[in-house]
């Protein structure tokens, strides 16, 4: 997409296997975090930017994808400011949001839905896992952390926040600080007018693709420490939260379509199957 001379192409990637190379081999050394797959892909998508002299190559991707998701999130507004109670606006507002993990350009042989097709298929989707246990736990607190994953999808997290900020909740999105593949980043959130939806909107300070507690700003971990649950959007952000849960001691929603095997069999989840995965409960 990026580079459209071969020889460079072919430049770029032998940089890549490099940087893979010397990653897989420190990994070996220890269990430090770069034997996580998400930091090995921060990096990976750090070279890609400085091969390629770009510093958010999804940038034109995110913006469409963001203006036809918020034609969607109005028509979905619609949809749940007709329903009376609490819980069945919130499950609505869910459903809109784990459709919108499924616009995802940065996985290998998956191919998104039409973002048009969503509106049909969020009313009418079935969800796998425990979503009324996740219902409970969200009416059950006050803080709620709301770690966000893709730009499009973030605009339908939007549904969530304003459920919640309307049940006079202090619902914070944490998003990227720099750009990470087609994640929702500070650069582009303004467009996704999230500032709108949720208490407060906070960055990381990184380009990484999850909150990386050894280089993530203070005021991220702090929002953390005080939640009374933790909604987790999408693979990446599981796939780093589930390595340091016991550090974070709250119950934690992932909401996510798993989109490859790996996830698939660690979370239990169907391959493709828009699913609520709930950890830490007992340990509150």
């Amino acid at each position: 997409m990026l580079i459209n001379d071969e020889s460079k192409r072919i430049e770029a990637m032998k940089r890549i296997v490099e940087e893979l190379n010397s990653l897989l081999s420190s990994c070996g050394d220890n269990e430090s975090s770069v034997c996580v797959p998400t930091y090995i892909a921060t990096e990976l998508f750090r070279v890609v930017k400085r091969v390629s002299g770009i510093e958010d190559p999804y940038l034109k991707l995110k913006m469409e994808v963001n203006r036809k998701a918020l034609n969607i999130y109005r028509e979905a507004k619609e949809i749940i400011s007709r329903l009376g109670r609490f819980r069945d606006r919130l499950l609505m507002a869910i459903k809109f949001s784990l459709i919108g993990n499924m616009l995802d350009t940065g996985v290998i042989d998956y191919k998104p839905p039409n973002i048009e097709d969503l509106l049909k298929k969020a009313t009418e989707l079935s969800i796998y896992g425990d979503i009324y246990k996740a219902l409970e736990l969200i009416e059950d607190s006050k803080n709620i952390a709301m770690i966000l994953d893709n730009a499009g999808e973030a605009v339908l997290d939007k549904l969530v926040g304003e459920v919640l900020k309307n049940e006079n909740k202090n619902v914070v999105a944490i998003i990227k600080g720099g750009a990470f593949q087609n994640d929702i980043s500070i650069n582009d959130a303004s467009y996704a007018e999230l500032e709108k939806s949720f208490t407060k909107v906070i960055d990381t300070g990184l380009d990484a693709s999850s909150i990386f507690f050894d280089y993530v700003r203070k005021e991220v971990l702090d929002v953390i420490e005080e939640a009374d649950v933790i909604i987790s959007k999408g693979m990446a952000n599981y796939e780093y939260l589930t390595e340091v849960e016991d550090l974070i001691k709250r119950p934690i929603i992932y909401m996510l379509v798993a989109k490859c095997r790996p996830v698939s069999i660690h979370s239990g989840v169907p391959l493709g199957k828009p699913a609520i995965v709930i950890h830490n409960v007992a340990k509150t």
